[in-house]
């Protein structure tokens, strides 16, 4: 079976499950040459989408069927929940007006079926034309902020009390501040850490206190400028998670993810600190098995020991 991504195969499915609602009886050839995919492709795709796409207690108005006759003609039908209009947060309704007016912002975008949601979206948000909106970004404490932002303009040293949700730990630091932005919706800070002396990004929010120093510093002419990338991390581990467990491809950045035959998972991905793993593991269940995939080290004890730990701070408070 070939290796595809949760994030991918969710990144096909949404582009081509509209096109099959609104082109009943398109073919899986004329859907390849669209979308650039194979058959076997998209079989598997819609086979996820037949098995996998409702919602509790998957009964079949909360499922969406597909039908794939012997002419290779593909049917949708929508469960009765999806064809009920979609009920959005004010949040989550503009988030998906900027995600629209950005794609139609883009050279030569003349999509028309997008520019009318854009429209009726604005409409029902209160929105019309090209009229502006207010974006919050983060929740960082707004001292924090203005002394990072104002040591960043002014090159001087910040000593913060910074908590480090992946090993659970909150420790003082000196830092040369190099850049601050945002990204995802948190303020983030870019610098030279002098206790791990390398380069560390910080989310501001988890800033507890911070203090602008006399001490200039010199900013480098090259800042990494991709932050995000978790491949340099410590350790690489393999999950082989029982199939209700597939979510984890989609709510982190793995390396490699693929369905075993007998409907488990496989999922490669990096890990940055055992306490992130540790309650990664914890909600997956028992029924994991975890391995280091540099040294082949089963790790099965870590979800264990974490699972006896909490165990037994809940037995002493009875």
């Amino acid at each position: 079976m070939a290796k595809v991504t949760a994030a991918e195969r969710v990144s096909r499915i949404l582009a081509t499950l509209p096109y099959i609602v609104a082109h009943q009886g398109v073919t899986l050839g004329e859907l390849g040459e669209r979308f650039a995919l194979t058959p076997d492709q998209l079989r598997e795709d819609l086979n996820v989408v037949f098995f996998d796409v409702g919602l509790h207690p998957f009964t079949p108005d909360v499922m969406v069927d597909v039908f794939i006759d012997d002419d290779d003609r593909v049917t949708i039908n929508l469960g009765d929940y999806f064809r009920r209009p979609v009920r959005l947060s004010p949040e989550e309704g503009l988030t998906l007006l900027i995600a629209g007016r950005a794609l139609l912002d883009r050279p030569g975008s003349d999509d028309p079926i997008l520019a009318s949601a854009v429209a009726k979206l604005s409409g029902v948000l209160g929105l019309r034309g090209s009229q502006a909106v207010e974006v919050t970004l983060g929740e960082a404490d707004d001292t924090v902020l203005a002394t990072v932002e104002a040591a960043v303009a002014e090159h001087r040293r910040l000593v913060i009390r910074y908590h480090s949700y992946g090993r659970d730990q909150t420790s003082e630091r000196e830092v040369d501040p190099f850049r601050l932005f945002t990204e995802q919706g948190h303020w983030y800070l870019i610098g030279y850490c002098h206790r791990s002396e390398d380069q560390r990004m910080f989310r501001v929010d988890r800033i507890q206190t911070a203090r602008m120093t006399e001490e200039v510093v010199e900013v480098p002419d090259e800042v990494d400028d991709d932050p995000f990338d978790l491949h340099d991390a410590a350790r690489t581990i393999e999950l082989i998670v029982p199939s209700e467990g597939g979510w984890v491809g989609s709510a982190y950045p793995v390396d490699e993810m693929e369905q075993l035959e007998d409907g488990r998972w496989r999922i490669v991905l990096p890990v940055t600190a055992v306490p992130w793993l540790e309650r990664l593991l914890l909600r997956l269940g028992p029924d994991v098995e975890v391995t280091d995939a540099g040294t082949g080290t089963r790790l099965d004890s870590v979800g264990a020991d974490a699972a006896g730990r909490v165990l037994a701070r809940y037995g002493a408070g009875t």
